[in-house]
C-alpha cells in the first residue's frame, strides 16, 4: 500500500505519468482482500480507478478543445444496456449495481483512448512498464508456490474461498486469484513478445512462470491463442533459429521433468493434474452445468433472448437456486453472462468492438490481447474483476497508440531538404 501511495504521489504530479497511477491501481491492487475499505474491494478498485482517469480528463480539459472524443464511443456499451435493462426490471438497485462497472470502465477507456491519440509513445511505454512489473510478481509467486501461502491475501481475505488453501497449489501474485493474475501474465508476456523492448526475454519468461504457476487453464488457452495470432503473423514461419529454440526449449524442459530438483517436479504433478482428463474434472462439469442452466435462461422466452432476464439476474439466480457443487456461483462465461442479463443485442455490441479492434487495428500486441481475453474470457466471468477489464483496455489504447500518426517534426530539426519551397 506504501509502494501505491508512492505511484499516487508521483503519477498525479503531470499527465503523462497518470496512466502509470491509473494501471497500477487496476492491475495491482487485489479485489479479494480488504484493508479497512468502507466498500468491497472491487467497489474501491473501480472508483478509485475511475477517478484517476477522469482526473486525466480535467487535466487535459481545454474549452476550446471539441468536446467529442472516440474514446466517448465506449458509452454506447452501457447506454445499450441500460436501454435494454428499462424494459425488463423495476429493481433500481440492480440497475445501478450492473451498470456502475460498465460506466467505470467506458470512462477509464475514454480516458486512455485520448491519451494514445495524443501521446502514443507513453500509453507503449506504460505497457511495457507494467510487462516488466511481472518480473518481481514472478518471483512472488514463486515463493507463494514454495511456502504454500499467500502472505497478506490469506490475512486480509475477504472469504476463504480467495485463499490459498482454496487454491492449493497456484500461485496469484499480488491478484489474489490465479485467474486473475493468469490474465496479467498473458498481458506481460504479449506486450514483451509484440513490443520488443530492450531485454524483452526477461518480462516474456517471467510471465511464462508465473502464467504457469497459476495453473490458469482458461489463461493457458488463451495465450496460445495469441501465440498463434504472433507466429501467423511472422513473415517466415520456419526458420533455422526457431526450429534450435524449440529442439532446446524441449530438452531442457524434459529434463528438467526427469532429473529436476523437487520444486520443478512438483510444478509438473500439477501440471498434469491439471491438463490429465481435463473434460472430466470437477470444474468443467461444474461449467456444463452452469452452461445448461444459463442456456435454459436465455431462450425462455423470445424476450429472454432479445432483453435477458434483467440486470443483476444471474446473482439472484445463484442466490435462490445456485448449483449444488460447492464451487463458485457463477455461470464462468462472460458471453453467456451478459446475454442472460441484458439480452442478445449489448452481447453483439461487445462481439462487434471485439472484433472491430482486432480487424481494423494492426498493432500486433492489441491483436494478440484481444485475441487471449476473447477466448479466455468464454470460461471466466470478468466484469467485476478490474485486473481483467484492464487488460482489454489496455488493448484497446495499444491498437489507437500504434495506429496513430507520428508526431510532426519541428521547424528546427528538419534537415534542409524537408524546408518548405517558399523557404529554400
Amino acid at each position: 500500500m506504501l509502494a501505491l501511495a508512492a505511484v499516487a504521489v508521483w503519477g498525479l504530479w503531470t499527465p503523462q505519468r497518470l496512466n502509470y497511477l491509473l494501471f497500477a491501481v487496476l492491475l495491482l491492487v487485489p479485489a479479494t482482500a480488504a484493508f479497512g475499505y468502507p466498500v468491497d474491494p472491487v467497489w474501491m478498485i473501480l472508483l478509485a480507478g475511475t477517478a484517476v482517469a477522469c482526473f486525466g480528463l480535467i487535466q487535459r480539459f481545454h474549452p476550446d478543445a471539441p468536446l467529442g472524443s472516440p474514446g466517448m464511443l465506449g458509452f454506447v456499451f452501457p447506454v445499450v444496456c441500460l436501454l435494454t435493462a428499462l424494459a425488463n426490471t423495476s429493481r433500481p438497485k440492480d440497475l445501478v449495481a450492473a451498470l456502475v462497472p460498465f460506466v467505470c470502465y467506458a470512462l477509464i477507456t475514454w480516458h486512455v483512448v485520448d491519451e494514445a491519440r495524443r501521446d502514443p509513445g507513453a500509453v507503449r511505454r506504460t505497457a511495457q512498464a507494467f510487462a516488466w512489473v511481472g518480473v518481481p510478481l514472478a518471483i512472488l509467486s514463486i515463493y507463494q508456490r514454495v511456502t504454500g501461502t499467500w502472505p497478506v491475501l490469506d490475512e486480509f481475505t475477504i472469504s476463504e474461498a480467495f485463499t490459498a488453501h482454496a487454491g492449493a497449489g497456484r500461485s496469484v501474485g499480488t491478484l489474489g486469484h490465479p485467474i486473475v493474475y493468469g490474465t496479467f501474465c498473458m498481458l506481460g508476456m504479449c506486450v514483451a513478445l509484440a513490443l520488443r523492448g530492450r531485454m524483452w526475454q526477461v518480462p516474456f519468461i517471467a510471465g511464462a512462470v508465473g502464467l504457469l504457476l497459476s495453473g490458469s487453464r482458461s489463461v493457458w488457452i488463451g495465450t496460445a491463442a495469441a501465440l498463434a495470432v504472433w507466429y501467423l503473423s511472422l513473415e517466415r514461419k520456419v526458420t533455422r533459429r526457431g526450429i534450435y529454440l524449440v529442439v532446446s526449449s524441449v530438452v531442457v524442459g524434459g529434463g528438467l521433468v526427469a532429473i529436476g530438483p523437487g520444486p520443478v517436479r512438483e510444478v509438473t504433478d500439477i501440471l498434469r493434474a491439471r491438463l490429465t482428463n481435463v473434460t472430466g474434472q470437477s470444474s468443467a462439469t461444474a461449467r456444463y452445468a452452469r452452461t445448461e442452466e444459463a442456456w435454459a435462461g436465455v431462450w425462455h422466452s423470445p424476450g429472454t433472448v432479445l432483453l435477458g432476464q434483467g440486470p443483476e439476474a444471474h446473482v439472484r439466480f445463484f442466490e435462490q437456486v445456485g448449483v449444488n457443487d460447492g464451487l463458485a456461483q457463477t455461470f464462468d462465461n462472460s458471453y453467456l453472462t451478459l446475454w442472460y442479463d441484458f439480452g442478445i443485442i449489448p452481447l453483439l455490441i461487445f462481439v462487434v468492438v471485439l472484433g472491430a479492434v482486432l480487424l481494423k487495428f494492426k498493432s500486433l500486441a492489441a491483436r494478440m490481447l484481444i485475441t487471449g481475453f476473447a477466448v479466455q474470457i468464454w470460461f471466466f466471468d470478468f466484469f467485476l474483476w478490474p485486473a481483467a477489464a484492464a487488460t482489454l483496455i489496455l488493448a484497446i489504447g495499444l491498437a489507437v497508440a500504434e495506429s496513430a500518426p507520428p508526431p510532426p517534426v519541428p521547424e528546427r530539426q528538419r534537415s534542409p531538404l524537408e524546408q518548405p519551397a517558399f523557404v529554400r
